[in-house]
């Protein structure tokens, strides 16, 4: 009798049910970045009541560290030959490094100050915030999910424009 060493094709694979792994990873990481940002925004202005200055530097540190040890391990454990993720990394800094957290700090101040003009611009001009939206116009403000949102757009566009000055950046694979 002559044993045949090669895998069927049509084998069950048990790792195929996982629904998350039909989710293109740009979702994943675009959601990841929307809650983190939103996270920290709830946690900052919703646990303290000290000035906006105050929880604005709390929610810096807060975010910085949520995007240095949350965002980009996941980043960097989500990336594969099959689907390559390390260009949605905000910098391309050696992860080992304490470079890597100035860099990542440098990247959160340019994102939460630009999401939070943009957001007090566009409440200016009128334009309802989400929280405004579904609790009522008396609450004018900036709530965690239109910063969250326009965290993320901030970030999109960082990242459009990081990859067309340093588009083929050689980045080395990290562990």
């Amino acid at each position: 009798m002559k044993k045949n060493n090669k895998p069927d094709q049509h084998q069950f694979n048990p790792y195929s049910i996982d629904k998350l792994n039909n989710i293109k990873p740009g979702v994943k990481v675009g959601f990841l970045k929307f809650w983190v940002s939103g996270a920290a925004f709830f946690l900052t202005f919703t646990a303290f009541a000290y000035a906006v200055e105050d929880l604005l530097i709390a929610m810096f540190l807060l975010m910085t560290l949520g995007v240095e040890y949350i965002v980009n391990k996941v980043i960097v454990w989500m990336h594969n030959d099959k689907m390559p993720t390390l260009h949605y990394l905000p910098h391309h800094v050696e992860r080992k490094s304490v470079l890597s957290l100035f860099a990542t700090a440098g990247y959160v101040l340019v994102m939460i100050a630009s999401s939070y003009f943009a957001i007090e611009g566009l409440l200016s001009l009128g334009i309802p915030s989400i929280g405004m939206l579904m609790f009522g116009f008396d609450n004018i403000g900036i709530d965690p999910i239109t910063f969250g949102l326009v965290y993320w757009l901030m970030d999109a566009i960082w990242l459009q424009v990081k990859n067309k000055i340093y588009p083929k950046y050689k980045i080395r694979k990290e562990v």
